[in-house]
């Protein structure tokens, strides 16, 4: 009998122990585990909120099955040891964001225009940078971007047509821009580190503040596991191919405590290809090379209602452009801290962080004398902020309150090559604010509205020229604006496949402190500031139709932005071109998005987009140009698919004509660019990825002195670390 008790309780002790888990590590809850005997008897149970499920004691599985909503099934083997089963996502065709309103909503039911990248599309991409991949989300239009190769005032962003620095960036809800000069650090968030990408084209100031102009982009990075129970996980990366392209990534996340968990991401990427398109060469160039570093730490509580999160980035990358005394560098160094309470009807979040970049841009004499140094820039800003919302939920209303404040404070140090001072720009911004949102949703109709002030004061501001011998100082005069931005927005649904929306917002963009106080150069042409900018002033109207198949979804709406007080180059002499409010701009626009399940584990993305931006008043010389960098048409196919074991994914981006210049002189040549990749499984759990960039090897511009990158292969071997998940099988079974 206490034989029989003995091996009663080592049977009970040795019951395989299922984990569900998403792509995320985030507990599935509620998925059908059904579990098989080895005499075919079946035992089914479900998941419960740690995503925990166990066979009826004395069920002696050797097997299991599992399902969820929204997940592909999967199969695995069971032996004596737990079992942490990874459950893929089936294609979306209806995604999902909360950018667009504060809150989760679906694209087909959101009274505002939204796009979205998911994890499956970010993984299939075999963009190397993520201004790259991003091309294949619509309404971005720096889609010719090449952040790896690009000069430093290049690394802008414009969204739905509005223009160059009109629209906001995020990254996991803080600001990415520098708010010195507008810039994106991309290096900093190399495509492998991201989850998932959301985009509202549109008026966002009235939630979001200064800059969303014509949209918000909010980007997420890989996290710590939802639960600190989990244990440790995660991924080592190493590729090398064409471009002399090499990169490494490794990617672990693992509990510290019971109640704490953390993530570890850090990555190192090198390429490099002649850059210089011709008529921008010279005898003394070479190839020119890139190599950038990023790594990130998270650590956040776990298993409450409340949970805090310590943050830290560290980035840097360098560019050698090609000829001698002509590089580029930057650092960044980020620190942030979060709380966040989540209810059931209400939930709030404080969130500061602190940055400090540091920017070293040296320049040639290119043409006059290509290769000798003309000056060396020294651009140090620090920042800081502090965020906060305040969300409550109703049946048919949610409410959302939100405050924030940053500072900024920056320098820009020019001196030639004997060291002696040129330029000397410096000042200092305060931006703070407050929005108030209310969304009303009742049966078919839905209703949003909501406004937000912002102040923006410059203070300190100096700018010191050296020329011939003299020096002038000029101590620009402080200024306080303000705004407020209101926006609106209706949906009604003509049927549950039939969705109809309309929108206006204002918009707010205060001058960068680098427009400012910040002159630089390219080439033979000098750019200047403007201490005497004043903010830019929009209105955006927007109106959609938004319709369901039976696998499908199909969206188009129209938009059109207006900004007056506009900010842009004007051109003062064939050499000189200087930051001023060139009265108003206008851009009308229209997007197509269509989205369709071709099977189980296939997806197809289509999207086109036009648009006419342009001048409305203001120079001469200028009335009816196009806006520089904003092409005139854009468009995308994405293919996201599995056969058995391998996974692949086709990018198609077509980007149609734009300027580099306000007078549409410096022609950005239309162009095709074609990418794919594939995955297949390797022994020990890994995975062996062809990328291939630039297929048909198109040459194009990306800016007017840079070529975009040839045609290139990488290939890429990636291994587990950690507790490795079961591998799906079947062939009902995907991947992605």
């Amino acid at each position: 009998m206490l034989a029989i008790l003995i091996a009663a309780v080592f049977a009970f002790a040795a019951l395989p122990v299922l984990t569900v888990v998403d792509d995320d590590g985030a507990p599935v809850a509620g998925a059908t585990v059904r579990f098989v005997a080895a005499n075919r008897s079946t035992d089914v149970e479900t998941t419960g909120r740690a995503g925990e499920a166990s066979p009826r004691p004395g069920f002696v599985a050797t097997s299991a099955t599992v399902e969820a909503p929204e997940f592909a099934r999967a199969s695995v083997v069971l032996g004596g040891a737990p079992v942490r089963v990874v459950l893929h996502r089936v294609p979306a065709v209806i995604g999902a964001v909360r950018v667009a309103t504060g809150s989760q909503s679906s694209l087909h039911r959101l009274p505002l225009a939204a796009s979205v990248l998911d994890a499956q599309a970010l993984r299939d991409t075999p963009a190397a940078t993520s201004d790259a991949l991003l091309r294949d989300l619509p309404g971005f239009d720096r889609g010719r971007s090449n952040s790896a190769f690009t000069n430093y005032g290049q690394l802008r962003v414009s969204f739905a047509g509005a223009g160059n620095d009109r629209g906001a960036v995020l990254v996991d809800g803080l600001p990415a821009q520098d708010a010195f000069g507008g810039q994106v650090d991309w290096a900093a968030y190399p495509p492998d580190n991201l989850v998932r990408a959301e985009l509202l084209r549109g008026a966002g100031s009235a939630l979001y503040g200064s800059g969303a102009v014509g949209g918000v982009l909010d980007l997420q990075t890989r996290a710590p596991q939802s639960d600190a129970r989990f244990p440790g996980d995660g991924a080592l990366s190493a590729g090398a191919g064409g471009l002399a392209r090499s990169d490494e990534s490794l990617f672990f996340r693992a509990p510290l405590s019971e109640r704490v968990a953390a993530s570890l991401w850090s990555s190192s990427a090198w390429s490099s290809y002649r850059i210089a398109p011709d008529g921008m060469r010279s005898s003394v160039d070479r190839p020119a090379r890139s190599q950038s570093d990023a790594t990130q730490f998270r650590v956040r509580t776990t298993g409450g209602a409340a949970s805090i999160e310590a943050s830290g980035l560290f980035a840097t990358d360098a560019q050698d452009q090609g000829r001698p005394n002509y590089d580029f560098g930057r650092t960044l160094q980020q620190g942030a801290l979060r709380y966040s309470l989540a209810g059931e009807r209400t939930g709030s979040s404080l969130a500061a962080y602190v940055r400090q970049t540091n920017v070293l841009n040296v320049a040639d004499q290119f043409p006059q004398k290509p290769g000798a140094l003309r000056y060396v820039q020294h651009v140090p800003a620090w920042e800081d902020g502090v965020f906060g919302s305040w969300t409550a939920r109703a049946p048919h209303l949610i409410v959302d309150l939100r405050a924030d404040v940053r500072g900024v404070h920056g320098i820009s140090d020019q001196r030639g090559g004997n060291g002696a001072l040129q330029s000397l720009g410096s000042g200092s911004q305060t931006l703070a604010g407050f929005a108030v949102q209310a969304d009303a949703r009742f049966g078919r109709f839905e209703a949003l509205a909501g406004a937000r002030y912002d102040d923006v004061t410059f203070s300190a501001g100096r700018l010191v020229t050296v020329s011939g011998g003299k020096t002038t100082v000029v101590n620009a005069k402080a200024r306080d604006d303000a705004a407020v931005s209101p926006r609106a927005a209706l949906r009604y649904d003509l049927s549950p496949a039939l969705t109809l929306r309309a929108s206006s917002g204002g918009g707010f963009r205060a001058p960068f402190l680098n427009e400012l106080v910040r002159g630089f150069q390219i080439g033979a042409t000098q750019f200047a500031p403007n201490p005497g900018l004043i903010p830019e002033r929009a209105r955006t109207d927007g109106a959609g139709i938004d319709l369901l198949g039976g696998h499908s979804r199909l969206a188009f709406d129209l938009t059109r932005t207006v900004v007056n007080d506009a900010i842009g180059f004007v051109t003062i002499t064939p050499t000189l071109q200087q930051r001023a409010n060139v009265a108003r701009t206008r851009t009308d626009g229209a997007l197509a998005t269509y989205t369709a399940a071709l099977g189980r584990c296939t997806r197809a993305r289509l999207s086109g987009q036009t648009q006419y931006a342009r001048v409305l008043a203001g120079p001469r010389a200028t009335l009816g140009k196009r806006l520089p960098y904003v092409p005139d048409r854009e468009a995308t196919l994405g293919l996201d698919a599995q056969a058995g074991p391998v996974r692949y994914g086709v990018d198609a981006s077509f980007i149609g004509t734009a300027y580099a210049d306000d007078l549409n002189t410096q022609l950005l040549n239309r162009v095709l660019l074609i990418g794919a990749r594939v995955a297949a499984p390797l022994g020990a759990g890994g995975t062996l990825t062809l990328s291939a960039e630039n297929l048909t090897d198109r040459i194009y511009l990306s800016s007017i002195d840079r070529l975009g990158p040839p045609a290139a292969l990488t290939l890429r071997a990636t291994f587990p670390l950690g507790m490795r998940p079961a591998r799906a099988a079947g062939a009902a079974a995907c991947a992605l």
